[in-house]
């Protein structure tokens, strides 16, 4: 297990002063990172087998959202591998020990070079599995229908990370982009699941299509072809 004691700031947070989805997604991933160095599975430690992580789906269940100021725990632990997927659990925790948010997610290795996921990594740190009681089932993939465009978004630099793709928080920001702020002052997110189905570039134009549901459909397509999948759930304020 992997323990990051974390307190939100203001560069964390939104108009009604919580944690803002876009950067619980970039907890996950900091806190993620720093436990499969420790691991032996670094960025680095990948790059010298010439593979990438990338994440393929994720489940967030959200009981409430961190406030401003609020010290919080995030704790996270690689699952059973199977195959060529690595699981991956998160949990957020508030000062009390209380389970606040819980997430898991299936991540895989990708060739730096071809792009495409190794199906048999050879060469690499076997990662031990571990288990705990808040653990969700791991994501199934999304289905649905989303006929609806609602905007255009094209890649742009600051969206682009360290493997040279949209980085998985980039895709939470287009998605909530699909709102308008006042949607948020009288709605909260209480779950996402998202697939990311394709690996978008830097010379990619995002389409944004929505269900106008709740549970919400999003799906963002490069072309006619879809590169990710997400549902969102919602709760009154």
């Amino acid at each position: 297990m992997y323990k990051k004691n974390v307190t939100i700031t203001s560069v964390d947070v939104d108009q009604n002063l919580e944690l803002r989805l876009s950067n619980l997604f970039k907890y996950f991933q900091l806190v993620g990172s720093n436990h499969v160095k420790k691991l032996g599975a670094s960025h680095q430690d990948l790059i010298n087998h010439n593979v990438l992580w990338v994440v393929i789906r994720m489940d967030v269940k959200i009981f409430r959202m961190p406030k401003l100021d609020e010290e919080v725990v995030f704790m996270t632990h690689p699952g059973e591998t199977r195959s060529f997927v690595f699981p991956r659990h998160f949990h957020l925790f508030d000062k009390k020990g209380n389970l606040i948010i819980s997430s898991s997610s299936m991540w895989a290795l990708m060739d730096k070079d071809t792009r495409k996921v190794v199906l048999k990594p050879e060469g690499l740190v076997k990662i031990k599995s571990e288990s705990s009681k808040y653990d969700l089932p791991l994501p199934d993939k999304v289905v649905g229908d989303a006929p609806n465009k609602i905007m255009t978004n094209k890649v742009r630099y600051t969206d682009i990370d360290l493997n040279g793709h949209l980085n998985n928080t980039s895709y939470i920001e287009f998605i909530l982009n699909t709102h308008k702020p006042e949607f948020y002052k009288e709605n909260r997110i209480s779950s996402i699941s998202i697939n990311y189905d394709k690996e978008i570039r830097s010379t990619d134009e995002v389409s944004l299509y929505s269900d106008n549901s709740n549970p919400e459909i999003i799906k963002g397509n490069v072309g006619e072809f879809t590169h990710f999948a997400a549902k969102l759930e919602y709760v009154r304020r």
